[in-house]
């Protein structure tokens, strides 16, 4: 009898275990890392690097709407340091000046190379929505470890730890994650996916100019549940049929409200791309949110010595003052909340309001300063192609309303392909004029600037079922 009870509950015990191990989805996932450095000093540009990302992960179901993902993957982040800006000199003796000749220099800039290698260990918390066609959205933190042969290594014991010290990288990174993903249910056990997601670095990492370490991330994978006993994990609940996904991409024009130099803030053309995810509430009212990719910015061209803001030379400094042709690009995750209603029947318009919550992803301002000088003997023009970051000057987030008009119709059974029209008025100044910040060290007085943009996007819906 002893015997029987044990074994009772030895196989209860691996009956609840298997009904757990069904939950789990284990998987790879491949694809490319673009590199961001968010730093508060300017000494030179980092532009960002493709480089690869690749690892392994594992799920954990947390009822029918969440889930627990881990795993490791590794990253290598590239750097393009470019230390000087390239230029070319045009210089005239004043007794013989020709506008048609030139004595140029050919252009030249200077670059380092660097790349930093991590494997990190993710922990993230996600919502799922119902579907063979789903879609996640959710955010958690990571730890790193960097694994450089040169840091790492038999090489390194050919520095004294002095040397490493004061010259070597940290050896630990950690930071935050967002993290977006399509799924597709091929059958109960396998699935493919495409996800998206952006890095933020907690702590400083790069002390020469007090950056922390990030990255924009697109990885393609597959899902395998191997406890899965054939049961259709598919849910058609009334809530899945209640959902629609919506991917679109389009143009975005973009400007600033200033509250001093409005005139001087030019217009610019950027890009916008995302995700979203329509949840109805009733017979034609719907939630909207989801994650967006915005360029956004603003055009300069004036005569002063900042290439990021407009500031008006004092009288003194008028005279010498460079030309300066800048486009400040601003690039920001964003996600929407807003409320949707909709009109028609085989053509469906809606009309969406509601607001928005967006991260600094890089700010940086590329473009020509053309400098002059005259003095008695000659005459000199000095034309200087500059590739800054501009993340000193801005804050972190911004926020705002948007109101928006969508018109779509159905060209497939699965699917209706729409054009959406969308209005964005920020109410956060987004110039970072704290003065107890480091990274601001030029007074922009009382001047506060106000993100404001119009996209026309083109996608399709994608109803849950």
């Amino acid at each position: 009898m002893k015997t029987k009870l044990i074994l009772s509950f030895i196989i209860i015990l691996f009956s609840l275990q298997i009904c757990h191990a069904q939950k789990f989805t284990f998987g790879i996932e491949n694809g490319i890392n673009y590199s961001n450095v968010h730093k508060k000093y300017d000494y030179d540009r980092f532009a960002a690097l493709a480089g690869p990302v690749n690892g392994i992960f594992a799920q954990y179901q947390l009822g029918n709407f969440f889930l627990l993902q881990s795993g490791v993957n590794h990253a290598t982040f590239h750097y393009n340091e470019r230390q000087y800006n390239y230029y070319y000199t045009d210089f005239f003796p004043t007794s013989s000046y020709d506008p048609t000749l030139s004595s140029s220099f050919a252009p030249y800039y200077s670059t380092g190379r660097s790349y930093y290698s991590f494997l990190r260990v993710p922990l993230t918390l996600k919502f799922r929505t119902p579907g063979k066609l789903n879609f996640e959205i959710g955010g958690g933190a990571y730890y790193a470890f960097l694994t450089n042969d040169e840091y790492r290594g038999k090489d390194r014991d050919n520095f004294t730890k002095e040397y490493r010290d004061e010259n070597f990288p940290k050896m630990h990174d950690r930071g935050w994650i967002l993290e977006s993903s399509v799924n597709y249910n091929i059958n109960d056990k396998w699935s493919v996916f495409a996800s998206g997601r952006v890095t933020y670095g907690k702590e400083e990492y790069f002390e020469n100019v007090e950056g922390k370490t990030g990255s924009t991330e697109l990885t393609f994978g597959i899902g395998y549940k191997p406890f899965n006993k054939n049961i259709s994990n598919i849910s058609s609940d009334s809530l899945g049929q209640n959902i629609s996904i919506l991917a679109h991409s389009g143009i975005l024009v973009s400007n600033t409200k200033s509250t001093e130099n409005k005139s001087e803030y030019k217009t610019s053309l950027g890009l916008s791309s995302g995700v979203s995810l329509k949840f109805l509430l009733g017979q034609n009212i719907a939630l909207l949110t989801g994650a967006w990719y915005e360029r956004k910015g603003y055009g300069l061209n004036y005569q002063g010595y900042h290439n990021a803001i407009y500031k008006n030379p004092i009288q003194s400094e008028r005279e010498n003052a460079p030309q300066i042709e800048s486009e400040v690009q601003l690039d920001y995750l964003t996600i929407p909340l807003m409320f949707n209603i909709e009109m028609g029947n085989k053509i469906q318009s809606s009309i969406n309001l509601g607001c928005y919550f967006s991260l600094l992803q890089n700010a940086f301002a590329e473009g020509e300063r053309i400098e002059t000088y005259t003095n008695n003997q000659s005459y000199q023009i000095t034309k200087s192609y500059f590739n800054d970051s501009a993340d000193e000057w801005f804050r972190n987030t911004d926020t705002g309303i948007m109101l928006s008009y969508r018109i779509g119709y159905p060209i497939f059974q699965w699917a209706n392909m729409f054009l959406w029209f969308n209005q964005s008025f920020g109410v956060k100044n987004i110039l970072n004029n704290d003065e107890e910040t480091p990274g601001a060290y030029i007074n922009t007085g009382n001047e506060k600037i106000y993100n404001r943009a119009t996209s026309i996007l083109i996608g399709l819906t994608i109803p849950v079922n």
